[in-house]
């Protein structure tokens, strides 16, 4: 059990705010809510895990598919001609509009970590490839490709042509989503999920069990064999059985 003095000192150096929250699930006990705190640290290490393998596996489904769409398209300035499959350098339309802005801060983002490298590194100064700015795109990008119920989002129509024409191969194992919608909300929650892990927000509020199906059918839809590898590995089952206090979600 921590002394009187480290409570004190993880209190001061962490902050009170922070604390806060913890401390109120926990009846303002002092050790519990650090119980509580350590608690939340482990579960969002062991939903950062999940996410990342969701992330991958979601980013690299729908480049597949993008870039064999993408090649298939007649180019919307050349008359005769196709796009590339880069579609992240040349991209066909809706594509091009749904992902200018991600585009360019991905290939800026991947510029810089070129310039960071280290003297030595064998990629030093290569030439930017397409995986390089692939791998610079957010997780919240996916989302916002994937259909949405809002007839009245100006990106609606665009979306609705991409799963049709392209995205729904991505995930040749979903089951009951003829329109894409149950995909779109799974990866829009694991993205608010990932938002909330990677700030070390509170999960105490987090429907753990549903965000962890969430993160596993996302994964199956796509791959059953990645699915079943994930969740032999995943820890947040686990962890969360051991949370000291009684939450709200199961």
């Amino acid at each position: 059990m921590p002394t009187r003095a480290t409570i004190i000192a993880v209190n001061k150096h962490l902050h009170p705010v922070r604390l806060a929250t913890y401390s109120v699930r926990c009846g303002n006990d002092p050790f519990l809510a650090l119980e509580l705190y350590k608690w939340n640290l482990h579960l969002s290490a062991a939903f950062q895990q999940v996410l990342a393998i969701s992330e991958v596996a979601l980013r690299n489904a729908i480049d597949q598919q993008l870039r064999t769409w993408n090649a298939c398209q007649p180019h919307h300035t050349r008359t005769g001609a196709t796009h590339g499959a880069d579609w992240l350098i040349d991209p066909a339309r809706p594509l091009n509009s749904l992902t200018r802005g991600s585009r360019r801060t991905a290939t800026q983002h991947a510029t810089e970590a070129d310039g960071n490298r280290d003297s030595k590194h064998p990629r030093k100064g290569a030439v930017i490839t397409h995986d390089d700015v692939l791998a610079q795109i957010t997780f919240g990008v996916w989302p916002k490709l994937l259909p949405t119920p809002n007839a009245g989002d100006a990106s609606y129509r665009g979306r609705q042509v991409l799963w049709r024409d392209a995205l729904r191969h991505a995930f040749p194992h979903a089951v009951n989503d003829p329109h894409g919608l149950v995909v779109a909300d799974r990866a829009s929650r694991l993205h608010g999920l990932r938002n909330r892990v990677s700030h070390m927000e509170p999960l105490l509020d987090v429907n753990i069990t549903a965000r962890h199906n969430d993160a596993l059918r996302l994964l199956g839809a796509i791959s059953p064999e990645v699915r079943d590898w994930c969740a032999g590995f995943s820890r947040v089952v686990e962890v969360r059985r051991k949370c000291p206090v009684e939450l709200s979600h199961s």
